[in-house]
């Protein structure tokens, strides 16, 4: 590893681990410049802002090669887009089965959740879009393996029907429990 172009890489705004994956040919280095200058407005955007903004509309990333991020973090070794499923559901189907743990009593603008619904408030009041949650059966309910703050900030804007991801090996039985489920073999435009 080149330190000049580590330094380089800081110098731009990423952090070290960013930059030792782009360096290492994991992660697309304009893709992270991209996310690091998002971070600096977003902090200024959400300074002082005490509850979410009246009305957005939620958008959702279906490029597989940024569902990766539906677990929080920035591998796309370890969880290739052909891992995932694209499905699509009403949300009252999945809302009425979640988890305990899956589910919230609180609004999205609390401060156990503020900061992960803020990312996601902010990327959709700028009109970007955020990789779909990705969920999995639990018994006979749903659990949430990625994408908690995005899923409860689009319930909170009462998306009707929204894209989930969901593991390959796990298909058949979320279909199975989710009678609005359908598999979407392509993007919607």
């Amino acid at each position: 590893m080149s330190v000049d172009e580590m330094n380089r890489l800081i110098r731009r705004g990423l952090v070290a681990i960013v930059a030792m994956d782009v360096i290492d040919g994991k992660l697309d280095e304009e893709f992270e410049m991209s996310r690091a200058i998002e971070i600096t407005e977003r902090v200024k955007w959400s300074k002082g802002r005490v509850a979410p903004p009246a009305d957005l509309t939620a958008q959702w990333d279906l490029d597989p090669a940024h569902f990766y991020l539906a677990y929080d973090g920035n591998d796309p070794d370890l969880h290739p887009g052909d891992q995932f499923a694209l499905i699509e559901a009403d949300v009252a189907d999945v809302h009425g089965k979640l988890t305990y743990h899956s589910s919230r009593n609180k609004d999205p603008w609390h401060r156990q959740y503020r900061r992960g619904s803020e990312r996601t408030a902010f990327r959709w009041f700028k009109g970007l879009p955020v990789t779909p949650p990705l969920i999995n059966r639990v018994g006979d309910q749903i659990g949430i393996q990625g994408g908690n703050h995005r899923y409860h900030l689009a319930h909170y804007y009462k998306t009707d029907r929204m894209p989930f991801l969901v593991l390959n090996e796990d298909l058949a039985a979320v279909l199975d429990l989710l009678p609005t489920a359908v598999v979407r073999t392509e993007p919607a435009a």
